[in-house]
């Protein structure tokens, strides 16, 4: 074959079913975000991801001012300041084509959109990423699964980074965490369903000057999962008290640091709601 289209849909495998994560956690500049929230959402969202092969469904949220002063003390955040981050997004990729998903979205950015002025220059990362999926949690039996997740009318999220002070230590908490505290964590609360990711270095060095060079190679490769608590309701409406339970076990049992816990409920799609609650 020579027409890369379709060499595309012939490579295996194409499972319906999530390997990895793009989970990006952004930062407008003050005053600029209006014209971030268009960018992204008019552009960026379907251009830099969407658009891309392996990249099978995503969703963003917002944080508002509200939001962001309810999210707890933590020791060594990982927002600067901590209650950095109004806008997350995130992206489901198919499993077994990662990297290849990951190689696009460099170049996308790199070769094409930034060159093009279709950058934004007026933000900042918070914690942006690629991941693999390490676990998925369901609150209850049902047709909901970790690939509906993002296309599921959920009323809000709340995204939370551990991280452990050696691998060891890791695989211990993980064992932890999928043994019992998450399902612990989801029984009788509005969270339906957990998913958790560890982040991976960026794929072949691609992470280099032009349009990446504002995101940082991810640290605590091997030391870190990102938790995905997907809402039925609000996360003002009372799901942060589950998780100080959760919090509060895992400083007990001492082998991970809460860095980020962050609540945050959907953007509209075609308008700037929230943009006037950021500030």
């Amino acid at each position: 074959m020579t027409d890369p289209y379709v060499e595309i849909a012939h490579h295996l495998p194409n499972e319906v079913r999530v390997g990895g994560a793009l989970i990006t956690l952004v930062e407008p500049h003050a005053g600029f975000e209006a014209a971030y929230n268009r960018w992204y959402e008019d552009d960026h969202f379907y251009s830099g991801a969407m658009a891309g092969p392996w990249i099978f469904s995503g969703r963003r949220f917002v944080a508002t001012r509200d939001l962001r002063s309810r999210r707890p003390t933590v020791v060594s955040p990982l927002a600067d300041p901590p209650d950095a981050g109004c806008y997350i997004s995130l992206y489901w990729i198919t499993a077994g084509q990662e990297e290849a998903a990951e190689r696009w979205g460099f170049h996308a950015m790199a070769d094409s959109l930034t060159p093009r002025g279709r950058g934004f220059v007026e933000r900042t990362h918070t914690y942006t990423a690629f991941h693999r999926l390490a676990g998925s949690f369901r609150r209850e039996e049902g047709p909901l699964r970790a690939e509906t997740c993002l296309a599921h009318p959920f009323a809000g999220l709340y995204t939370e980074v551990i991280d452990t002070g050696s691998v060891e230590e890791f695989d211990e908490m993980m064992g932890w965490l999928g043994e019992s505290a998450i399902a612990t964590t989801l029984s009788g609360s509005d969270a339906a369903a957990c998913l958790a990711f560890v982040p991976v270095p960026f794929s072949q060095g691609l992470i280099k000057g032009g349009a990446a060079s504002a995101v940082a190679d991810p640290i605590e490769i091997g030391r870190r999962v990102c938790l995905l608590w997907f809402l039925d309701r609000d996360p003002r409406e009372g799901f942060g008290e589950n998780l100080e339970v959760l919090h509060d076990q895992l400083a007990a049992h001492g082998a991970g640091a809460l860095r980020l816990s962050a609540g945050f409920i959907p953007t509209v799609p075609g308008t700037d709601t929230y943009v006037s609650e950021l500030r």
